[in-house]
């Protein structure tokens, strides 16, 4: 993926990027099995396969994990199985990521409370947004996709996507964080990496016009932190195959 983002590449040239670009999606990259850290400062729950320590495909983790690994936080995962949570998973809801830091009394769901608290024990890089932009509707549109795939919901989930990527294309970098990532990528990018995957496995093309949201996409996954906690297309297909 990292061949097709060039920072001197024009509008002109975006065209060129889905057909190259859902090569790569359509091959569904093993997910990728990530090492434990020898001393980690703090624990973070995540969907995955606690036999084989294999991170799963669930966007919220993928954004706390992004939030840690750009901030350089040493940190381990514990993996969850879905069809098999923890009491104390179900207990705080039944949803993750969870934050487990022992140092700090913390047990901590919810990645919108979990990356908040990150940025203020560590603000260094800070990933505070400085752009304004709303991704709210993306997600639902997205799954309205995946539920019922038609042109109409296909419609729907582009027409949500339009305004991001008239956002992106007046930031000064390639990310709404310039060319380092930023608290809202660090929540979009699961997020349109899910999409894109899905689009292609559902048998529609991700619209070339959408060049903003090509080009962001194409770097992000060129960012060592996106690297380290990358799951795979495979994984994204498996996950949305199951009932949500």
């Amino acid at each position: 993926i990292s061949q097709l983002y060039d920072e001197d590449t024009t509008r002109s040239g975006a065209a060129a990027w889905p057909a190259r670009f859902s090569a790569q999606l359509k091959a569904a990259p093993r997910a990728r099995t990530l090492a434990a850290s020898a001393m980690p400062s703090m624990t973070l729950v995540v969907k995955g396969d606690p036999a084989t320590n294999t991170l799963g495909d669930c966007p919220f983790c993928h954004r706390a994990l992004l939030t840690l690994s750009n901030k350089g936080i040493d940190f381990d995962m514990e993996y969850v199985d879905f069809a098999n949570k923890p009491a104390y998973v179900q207990e705080l809801g039944g949803k993750v990521p969870i934050l487990k830091v022992p140092s700090e009394d913390v047990m901590m769901p919810d990645s919108d409370k979990i990356v908040v608290w990150v940025e203020d024990k560590y603000p260094e890089p800070s990933m505070k947004a400085t752009a304004s932009v709303d991704i709210g509707g993306v997600f639902p549109a997205f799954r309205a996709f995946v539920s019922g795939a038609s042109k109409e919901t296909f419609d729907m989930m582009i027409a949500a996507l339009a305004p991001v990527d008239k956002a992106l294309a007046s930031c000064k970098g390639p990310l709404f964080g310039g060319k380092a990532m930023d608290a809202i990528d660090a929540a979009f990018a699961p997020r349109l990496y899910h999409i894109m995957v899905m689009t292609y496995t559902k048998g529609y093309e991700f619209p070339a016009e959408l060049s903003s949201l090509w080009r962001y996409m194409a770097y992000v996954q060129t960012l060592p932190a996106w690297q380290k906690v990358d799951y795979g297309s495979t994984k994204v297909i498996e996950g949305w195959s199951k009932p949500h």
